[in-house]
């Protein structure tokens, strides 16, 4: 990994961290949710998940991951594109939640 894309890659996840899950109040990469952050020439591809495959806040989540992406994408002129895909495996697990992480909302079921 180049120093350059080091660099646009703790954007990506620094932005990513502004994405909050509004069922539980964390932002989606402290979470567990985002599985991959790839670069091919110009473009960022962004995989993520939700918690629970029938989440009622799927679209939503997809929109702010979108979002965040495409203001990377603005502000780096050697990126020109994006590609942001919600992936369904492997399945979520709670195990994936970053230790220390604080709950504003409803926390997630004990861990396994």
């Amino acid at each position: 990994m180049s120093i350059q894309t080091g660099h646009i890659r703790r954007r990506v996840v620094r932005k990513l961290r502004s994405v909050i899950d509004p069922e539980l109040g964390v932002n989606i990469v402290d979470l567990g949710l985002v599985y991959q952050i790839r670069f091919d020439d110009q473009k960022i591809a962004v995989e993520f998940t939700t918690t629970t495959p029938g989440c009622p806040m799927r679209r939503y989540l997809q929109q702010q991951v979108e979002k965040a992406v495409k203001e990377i994408i603005q502000e780096e002129e050697q990126l020109s594109s994006f590609e942001v895909n919600m992936v369904m495996k492997p399945d979520w697990k709670v195990e994936m939640i970053k230790p220390g992480v604080e709950f504003f909302a409803v926390p997630p079921p004990p861990r396994g």
